[in-house]
Parts: structure tokens; sequence; C-alpha cells
């Protein structure tokens, strides 16, 4: 075949080709189209109730997509401690006040708590090592761009603890972990309800309800496995167990209300017991089942008796102690007077009111991040605060993204708008401004329902009607009333701290 009759043919052939192609993506393209419409054809066809079922199963696996990333975080923090426990008898991690760093395959272990201003560099060696300036890591250490001498700092000496004291404050964490969780549903539920949605309160409080019960039993998960690694370290240590307790049985008291769905919801269906396994019962755990209708039975473990052997310990702690400069928390609050002044006055917020909340919830670290996990300064969780203030303010129906919240500029401006959603919006009804500002506190913590909780006979998270109590008080019965009755005492510190704080930045 001539060199012309071959290019003729393979141009037929592309040409088949190419109208092959095309002709294959119309009919994809109109297969797709038939199938959309169909889909539509179909939904328009729905009943309303059929709908709605619709919507509630869309909103469910939207909110559980965050939570199995919350359960995936949680899973990750309890891995890193379970290593950090074997080989300190702590599984100290970083929070939006502590700064904790490890070196030389976790032998070496840093924390700088900027709450109470100090350092600690600690090293890990035999219990049987010589204990001399070797131990002491390179005599200096930098902290935020500062070098700290450490030659005169405070010295001690510990020995690897898994006494069952040690045990109960590494079961604090998973505690008080689940309480800030716990929190951060009840702040979720009234950002949901608040937003419109057309879902029924009761959908929505059942469901916070029923993931309060799975955080419940999954912190008996995690108080177990914990309990199962300290009585094993003891063992090979020969550190005697503690004679075992009768189980106790927790239920529901009488005199304090349940809290309820909500006013109009039905009861939910009693719950199996959730069943913590401790040394003695937790009032925390405990507490807090009661608050959603749980009971809850804390059974003690079986010990086993066994022949004490005397086991010399394999490892002690070498720390050394720095206060930090006195000069550094007001240093670093300096940096962000001039932003937090910028965004007060945009949003109509007391600027000495955010720098207290800035200094309590982050010691103003831009970099700071807690186990909730909230982010950045102003200690921002992306799908709660960061959700509102995205929609109300910047009309975007989406969380925020964490990487954005470690930005300050970015950063103060949602802790503040936030602020002012909580001040103009959600608790505009209580009109006494310093009465309205402890609420406004308060609410930035635990949400604006929880915060009516504590003044609602019935424990329901009608902020209008928490109001018709709240006007009725002067602001110093306010406060008092919020330290005693608020749902979660990490609140009711939290409410001290930075009540009393705002006096500093004025």
């Amino acid at each position: 075949m001539s060199l012309g009759r071959m290019k003729i043919v393979a141009a037929c052939i592309a040409a088949v080709l190419s109208t092959t192609s095309v002709l294959s993506t119309n009919v994809a393209y109109a297969s797709d189209s038939f199938d959309e419409l169909e889909r539509e054809s179909k939904r328009v066809n729905m009943s309303q109730s059929e709908k709605k079922a619709q919507f509630h199963e869309w909103l469910d696996a939207y909110l559980s997509e965050y939570e199995a990333w919350r359960e995936a975080y949680t899973k990750d923090i309890d891995q890193q401690r379970e290593t950090l426990i074997d080989q300190w008898g702590s599984g100290e991690l970083s929070d939006q006040t502590k700064h904790v760093e490890y070196a030389k395959d976790n032998t070496v272990k840093k924390v700088v708590d900027y709450e109470n201003n100090t350092a600690v560099v600690s090293v890990l060696i035999d219990a049987d090592g010589n204990v001399d300036q070797s131990t002491l890591p390179k005599g200096k250490i930098e902290i935020d761009g500062q070098v700290i001498e450490l030659t005169k700092a405070e010295k001690r000496i510990d020995v690897v603890d898994y006494s069952a004291e040690q045990e109960k404050k590494e079961k604090a964490f998973i505690v008080d972990h689940v309480y800030a969780q716990m929190q951060e549903l009840d702040v979720q539920a009234e950002r949901l309800i608040r937003s419109g949605t057309g879902v029924p309160d009761s959908f929505i409080y059942e469901r916070a309800h029923n993931k309060k019960l799975e955080l419940l039993a999954s912190a008996k998960t995690r108080i177990s496995a914990l309990s199962v690694q300290f009585k094993q370290k003891r063992l090979a240590l020969g550190i005697p167990e503690s004679v075992a307790k009768t189980p106790i049985s927790t239920e529901k008291p009488q005199t304090k209300p349940a809290v309820k769905p909500t006013v109009e919801a039905e009861k939910p269906k009693k719950e199996a017991a959730v069943v913590v396994e401790t040394n003695k019962p937790d009032p925390v755990i405990a507490e807090q089942a009661v608050e959603i209708g749980t009971p809850v039975e804390v059974k003690a473990p079986a010990v086993t008796e066994k022949p004490v052997v005397a086991v010399k310990p394999e490892k002690k702690i070498v720390s050394y102690t720095v206060k930090l400069p006195e000069n550094a928390l007001k240093s670093r609050a300096s940096k962000f007077q001039p932003l937090v002044e910028k965004e007060s006055e945009r949003w109509d917020v007391e600027a000495a009111l955010v720098m207290a909340i800035m200094h309590s919830e982050s010691s103003f670290r831009p970099d700071a991040k807690s186990h909730v996990p909230a982010y950045g300064l102003m200690q921002v969780v992306p799908t709660s605060a960061g959700h509102d203030v995205n929609k109300q303010v910047h009309n975007i129906d989406a969380p925020m993204k964490a990487d954005d919240l470690y930005v300050p500029p970015f950063n103060v401006e949602a802790g503040t708008a936030y602020l002012n959603i909580l001040n103009t919006r959600y608790l505009r009804s209580i009109t006494n401004e310093e009465s309205r500002m402890y609420c406004v506190i308060a609410a930035y913590n635990t949400g604006a329902g929880n915060v009516a909780r504590a003044f609602n006979a019935d424990r329901s998270t009608n902020i209008r009607k928490a109001a018709h109590v709240i006007n009725a008080m002067t602001p110093d019965e306010v406060y008092e009333h919020m330290i005693n009755n608020l749902p979660y005492d990490e609140t009711k510190n939290y409410l001290k701290k930075v009540s009393g704080r705002i006096a500093l930045y004025k």
C-alpha cells in the first residue's frame, strides 16, 4: 500500500474512533442525566415523613463523620499514653496551657507549664544509675526564644511510680477528657437547634444523649485498659495491691431531676448500666451518668492475694525545675493586645474580657491545642463555635479548618465574634450587663444551654425561661448560683479564673 493511501486509511480510522468516543461520551452523559432525573423524580414523590427521615439520616451521617475522627484522635492519644506510662508511669501530653516534649527515645522530657510559669526537664535513668552533672541536659534549655540556665535549678529524684495513687491520677485524665467531650456534645446540640435546620429538638437531644452514653461506655473500656496496664506493672515489680472493696451501685438520686432530651420529647428508654471498674467509685463518671439518666455500677476489681516480693524499681526520674522569667506571660500577652483591641471594637466586646479568656484558654500561645480538640489563642472548636461563626458571620455552612485557627488574626476574630454571638443573640434576654457577662463567660466554655440548665428547675436548656430567673437576681447572686449549679466542674473553675483575670487587663 502506498504511503498516501496509508495516510487516508489512518485518517478514516481516527475519524471513526473520534466519532465513537463522542458517541460514548454522549451516551454516558445521557445515562447520567436520566439517572439524575429518576432520582429527582423519586425525591419529589417522597412523602413528607420519608423526606424527614432521609434528612435525619443525612444529618446523622454528617455528624458521625466528625465523631469517627474524634474517636480515632482519642485512640491515638491513648496509644501515646500507653507507651509513656510503660516508661515513666505517667502519660503526660501537651494541652492548651502546657507544652510537653520528649527526646532520646522518650528518656528525656521537657514540660513548659505556662499556667504556673515553670519549666521542668526530666531524665529517665536506671534505678542504680549515678545522679551527677552528666544527667543535666546541656545545662540550659530554650523556651520561646529565651535561653534559661539549669545550673541553679531545683533538683528532685523520684522513682517511676506505678502505685494505686498514680493509677488514679492517670484515670483522672480519661475522666476529664470524657467530661470535655460531653460538653462539646451539649454545645453541638445547641448549635443545631439554633441554626433552624428544621430537625426536631427531640431528635437532636436524643442523639446527643445516646452519644454521651457511648462516651461513658468508652470511658469504661479506657479505664479498664489502664487498670490492666498498672496491675501488670505492679505485679512485675512486686508492688502489693490494695484490698478489694465491696461493689457499690450508684442509683439515680430521687432529689435531683434527670435531664430530659427536651420538654416535648419522650423520655429515652432506660439504658443498661455503665460499669466503671476502678479501685473506688469515680464520682465524676457516676455524676455524669446520673445527669443523663443512666444508672452506674462501679465495681472494684477483684484482687488475688499474692505473696509480696520486694523488687527494686527499674527506673528513676531526675527532674530539674526552673521558674520562667517573670515577664514571660506579660510579654506574650502584649504581642496580641493590638489585635484584641481591633477585634473587640469591631464586635463590641470588652477587650479585657477577650484578654482574660485568652489568658485562661491558652496562656497566649497561638499553637495551643487541647484534647477536645480546640485550637489556638482562644481555643476555638471548629465544629461548634467555629461553625457558628462561619455560618452567622461568613455565610459559610461548614466547620472552620484547624490549620486556620492557629493563625492569630483568624483565631481572635473567630473567638471574639463568638463572644458577640453569645452576648447579642443567645443570651440577649438577660437584661443586666454584668449578669450577662458572667453567663457569656460560662457559655463560652460549655454553651448557653448548660447555663440555662443551671437556672431552670426542670434542667431544660431553654435560655429564655432561665432569663426570667436570672433577671430576678443580682449579678453576685447569678455568679454564686452558677458556681454552685453549673453541670460541669470545669466550667465552674473556668468562670472563676476568667472573671478574676478581667481586672488584670483593664
